[in-house]
């Protein structure tokens, strides 16, 4: 403040303060922290678990309320599980020898173990769901509640053929009252060290029961939630930044609804100098509004005085459907979606556009698959086989010394259909000719899994030629009966 600012303000203090808050604004470096009133935008900064914290639970049960009971949430959710998921992702063994050769016997009983294990009998502890649905269960419950949670635990019979059950749980069993254990801090049910990694999870399997908090080691827990922040140990719906904006459009759809059932419902008004006479069956509304009722396809004829008028309904509103589009974009675009692909319009795109527009939603698809992956299946896996091998179904030699080597897999996952199969297979073979792919990168792309692909074809083209032999053999054998009847 100069002098002349101070003079001004022992004078005129408003006039003073005025100078100093253009001063400040024109010395800002980022418009972004505007102040005026144009700026009234005053956020907190706050560690992650004090920011989610007070909100996690009513964000979490809105997010239900809208998947329950809001179209759009669910549209999105199911192109998100058929296009991630689909059928499943599915594992293929990579066991190799200490020189490189692939182990076909050992990884052929892997695959045959695992695909008896999946069965929902085998693996759910709840023996509801297979595994292929246990992934859907899984990223949907991140989805819309944030966390996703699975316990790694075994069967109590020793004789079965597979010890490890998979028991998915929600994240209201967490015990977020508990704040401290044994000196660690304890941050929305999830117990951390130091460096806030999770060591367990407090639990709370019944909530009749509040003084009984299991506590359970985080190697046995598998904890799925989107973490935007470094130090966040739990996750908040995926809907949060959307969730306003989508039940606001649905309810504006719904009210479009009932706006045009009640304009279709108003046929007109009668004007009559003698209120006793009707021309149809009249009613009386609880506010008391006389209300007459006319049948379809009756002819009725006016009483001298009467005069009426038919309503022009203005339903359906011709300018709802651009201002639905218009929120679909933001939303799928919140949610890494194109509009085609949460609206299945498909009336504006041509090859090029539907086609880009695809690509973009498989980076999306692309990256919550490798998400799963490596936080669900992977570990599940590695958990899974190391059963089997403790149990004697598997008889792998030196597992124990090189776990890491023979615990390896490729994970099949689904493909997708080619918007024109004729240019998209032309350039598969185009890159495998240059080499640019291999063939199992082009099987992947559409779920295949190449060995199975190649040892099929080779069976096909096996009984190819031996259909063929046999019809030659038979042509050659009937050819030479006739000559010799000749």
């Amino acid at each position: 403040m100069n002098a002349l600012d101070k003079i001004i303000g022992y004078f005129s203090p408003k006039r003073g303060y005025e100078r100093m808050a253009y001063r400040s604004e024109l010395e800002r470096n980022y418009t972004a922290a505007r102040t005026d009133r144009y700026g009234k935008w005053y956020p907190r900064n706050q560690p992650a678990e004090l920011t989610d914290a007070p909100y996690r639970n009513l964000i979490k049960a809105r997010a239900r309320d809208l998947e329950r009971n809001n179209g759009i949430v669910q549209g999105a959710i199911g192109v998100i599980l058929r296009n991630v998921v689909g059928l499943g992702i599915k594992p293929q063994a990579v066991c190799v020898s200490n020189s490189g050769t692939e182990l076909w016997k050992i990884n052929d009983r892997i695959e045959e173990l695992w695909a008896e294990w999946i069965d929902k009998e085998n693996c759910d502890a709840s023996r509801s769901l297979n595994f292929y649905q246990m992934q859907e269960m899984f990223l949907r419950r991140k989805i819309v509640d944030g966390d996703s949670l699975v316990i790694m635990g075994y069967t109590p019979n020793k004789m079965a053929d597979f010890p490890l059950l998979l028991q998915l749980i929600e994240s209201d069993l967490l015990a977020e009252d508990v704040i401290q254990h044994n000196g660690r801090y304890v941050y929305g049910g999830v117990e951390v060290d130091d460096y806030m990694a999770a060591i367990a999870y407090h639990l709370r399997f019944d909530p009749r029961d509040i003084a009984k908090v299991t506590r359970t080691e985080a190697s046995r827990v598998i904890h799925g939630y989107l973490k935007l922040r470094a130090p966040q140990t739990r996750g908040i719906s995926a809907l949060s930044g959307v969730m306003e904006n989508v039940r606001d459009c649905g309810e504006f759809i719904e009210s479009e609804l009932k706006a045009a059932r009640m304009a279709s419902a108003l046929t007109g008004v009668v004007f009559s100098e003698q209120p006793g006479n009707t021309i149809g069956r009249q009613i009386t509304s609880p506010a008391g509004q006389k209300i007459t009722e006319i049948e379809i396809g009756t002819m009725l004829s006016l009483a001298p005085g009467e005069k009426a008028e038919f309503v022009t309904p203005g339903r359906p509103n011709g300018a709802a459907a651009p201002f639905v589009s218009a929120i679909l974009r933001f939303i799928g675009m919140a949610m890494g979606l194109s509009y085609e692909a949460l609206s299945r319009d498909l009336s504006q795109v041509n090859y090029s556009s539907s086609r880009e527009g695809r690509l973009q939603d498989i980076k999306t698809y692309e990256m919550l698959q490798q998400d799963l992956i490596n936080n669900f299946c992977q570990p599940i896996y590695r958990q899974w086989l190391d059963s089997m091998v403790l149990n004697g179904k598997i008889n792998i030699p030196g597992y124990w010394t090189n776990k890491k080597k023979y615990q390896k897999c490729k994970w099949i996952k689904p493909g997708w259909k080619w918007v024109d199969p004729l240019k998209e297979a032309k350039g598969i073979e185009t890159q495998l000719a240059l080499n640019m792919v291999t063939l199992q990168d082009a099987c992947g792309q559409m779920g295949y899994d190449w060995q199975e692909v190649v040892e099929q074809r080779a069976r096909e083209e096996a009984y190819i030629q031996e259909v063929r032999a046999l019809n030659k053999i038979q042509t050659d054998g009937g050819e030479n009966n006739s000559a010799q009847q000749s």
